[in-house]
C-alpha cells in the first residue's frame, strides 16, 4: 500500500541516529509534555521515547499537554489497526484528534514499531509549532510513498484469504516429576466489510508423571476442536452468523460434542468505534450432541439438546482507565432448571496523581454439567485434575493498588545491564 511518511523529524537538542546518551539526559524547556497510555498490544514505549525526542515524556497525567491513548482491534487479513488519540489537555484541550496505522500480518516487530513511531510524530507536531522546540523540527517527504489507494478484491490474489499454522512442544521435569505437552492449530479467515468466515482447528496432548512415596502417579489430556463461524454485516449495528464446533475433551468426559448455532448481535456505538468503546448483545440457539466416555451421573452415554444464550458485553478504553465487563446466561431448552448464570469484570483506573486501582474479577452460577462422569473422584484424580468436578459455582478476584512518584518526566532511555530485558511503563 502507498503511503505517506515522515521520514526524519530532528529536534535542535540532538535527536540522530547515533545520539549518545549524553544527549537525552535532557528535559527541554518549553516543550510539550506528553503521557503515553498504551493499551495495545505491541507498545515498545522506550523506542518511541529514544527516537521522538521534540517532547517531554511524562509519566503522570495531571502534569501533561497531551494525552496520548493507544489502542488496537484485529484487522482483516490478521494485521491490526491502531487507533492514535491525541487528547490535548489544559492549555491544549480544545485541540483533539484521532489517527489509525495499519500494520499487516506479516510485518516485522520492527515494521510494526517504526509505523507507529512514525504516526506518533505526526500526529504530535500541531501540539509543539507553537513552541520553540518546533524551530529545530526539519520534515522530508517522499513521493515516491505519497498517496493512497483502497485494496480490492481484484488486487488481492489470495481474494482476503490468511493462513495460519503452528506447531508447540513442551517438556520439563525434575527427579520426582515429568510434564510433557504438545500443541497444534490451523486457522483460516477471510474478513471484508461485510462478511467473516473463520475455521478454527486446536489440538493438544498433555502428560504429567509424579513420583509418589508408594507409586507413580499419571495423569494424560486429550483434546482437540474444530470450530467454524459465517457472519454477515445486516446494518451498521446490526449481525448475524452461523457457527459450528466438534471436538473431545477427556477433561470433561466427551469422547465427541458438537453445537451448531445462529447468532444475532447488536451493537450499541459503531463497529468502527471497538477500539475505544463497545456495548454489544448477542443471541445465540443452537443443538449440542454429546457422547460421553463413561456413563454420566444422569445415566447418559450421549445425549442431543437444544439451547439458547444470551450476552451483554460492555468494554471501555477511555484516558481515566479501562473498564469491562460481561454479563450471560444460557440453559437447556429440554430442563431450564439446567443452566449457567455468569458475571466477569474488571476496572483500571488512575484515582489521582500517580495512583491506580485495579480491580477484576468473575462469578458464576453452575446448573448445566451434563457431562459428569457417574461415581466420586478419587483423590488421585482430584489432585491431578484428570476430570471436571460438580460444582454449583466458580468465582474468582484479583486487587491490585499502583503508586508511583519522584519526577514526572521519562525522557532518558538507558538500556545498559537490563534485567529481564526491560519492561513497558505507564
Amino acid at each position: 500500500m502507498r503511503r505517506a511518511v515522515l521520514l526524519a523529524v530532528v529536534p535542535a537538542f540532538g535527536f540522530t541516529t547515533g545520539a549518545s546518551l549524553h544527549a537525552q539526559d535532557t528535559v527541554a524547556t518549553g516543550a510539550t509534555d506528553v503521557f503515553l497510555d498504551c493499551q495495545a498490544r505491541g507498545c515498545d514505549s522506550q523506542h518511541f521515547r529514544n527516537e521522538i525526542r521534540f517532547v517531554n515524556w511524562v509519566r503522570d497525567r495531571t502534569v501533561a499537554d497531551v494525552h496520548l491513548l493507544i489502542t488496537s482491534q484485529d484487522a482483516a487479513g490478521g494485521g491490526e489497526v491502531y487507533e492514535l488519540s491525541f487528547i490535548g489537555l489544559r492549555d491544549a484541550s480544545a485541540d483533539s484528534t484521532t489517527v489509525s496505522v495499519t500494520v499487516g500480518q506479516n510485518d516485522t516487530e520492527s515494521e510494526r514499531r517504526d509505523a507507529l513511531t512514525n504516526r506518533i510524530a505526526q500526529g504530535l507536531l500541531p501540539y509543539v509549532q507553537a513552541t520553540a522546540v518546533a524551530n529545530g523540527i526539519r520534515i522530508e517527504f517522499d513521493p515516491d510513498e505519497g498517496g493512497a489507494a483502497p485494496v480490492t478484491a481484484t488486487d488481492d490474489p489470495w481474494n482476503f484469504w490468511v493462513f495460519s499454522t503452528q506447531l508447540d512442544a513442551e517438556m520439563e521435569g525434575e527427579s520426582r516429576e515429568q510434564s510433557r505437552e504438545f500443541s497444534a492449530s490451523a486457522d483460516a479467515s477471510r474478513t471484508t466489510a461485510d462478511w467473516k468466515l473463520e475455521l478454527d482447528l486446536r489440538a493438544s496432548y498433555e502428560e504429567d508423571e509424579f513420583e509418589l512415596s508408594d507409586r507413580t502417579a499419571r495423569r494424560v489430556r486429550k483434546d482437540y476442536e474444530v470450530e467454524t463461524l459465517v457472519a454477515k454485516a445486516l446494518a451498521p449495528l446490526w449481525s448475524a452468523g452461523v457457527s459450528a464446533e466438534a471436538g473431545r475433551s477427556t477433561f470433561e468426559n466427551q469422547d465427541l460434542y458438537t453445537r451448531t448455532a445462529a447468532l444475532v448481535e447488536y451493537s450499541l456505538y459503531p463497529y468502527e468505534q471497538f477500539s475505544r468503546r463497545r456495548i454489544t448483545l448477542q443471541y445465540s440457539a443452537g443443538v449440542r450432541h454429546m457422547v460421553y466416555e463413561d456413563t454420566t451421573i444422569y445415566d447418559q452415554v450421549r445425549e442431543t439438546r437444544a439451547d439458547q444464550r444470551l450476552e451483554l458485553s460492555m468494554d471501555f478504553q477511555q484516558p481515566w482507565g479501562s473498564a469491562r465487563t460481561s454479563l450471560s446466561g444460557s440453559h437447556y431448552f429440554h430442563d431450564t432448571s439446567r443452566y449457567q448464570l455468569s458475571a466477569n469484570g474488571g476496572i483500571d483506573v488512575r484515582l489521582f496523581r500517580g495512583f491506580s486501582l485495579d480491580l477484576s474479577g468473575s462469578y458464576s452460577r453452575v446448573h448445566d454439567q451434563l457431562y459428569i462422569p457417574k461415581g466420586d473422584a478419587d483423590d488421585e484424580e482430584v489432585l491431578l485434575q484428570r476430570r471436571e468436578l460438580e460444582t454449583n459455582y466458580r468465582y474468582d478476584m484479583r486487587v491490585g493498588l499502583r503508586y508511583t512518584f519522584g519526577s514526572v518526566y521519562n525522557n532518558i532511555v538507558n538500556r545498559r545491564l537490563n534485567r529481564g530485558g526491560g519492561g513497558d511503563w505507564n
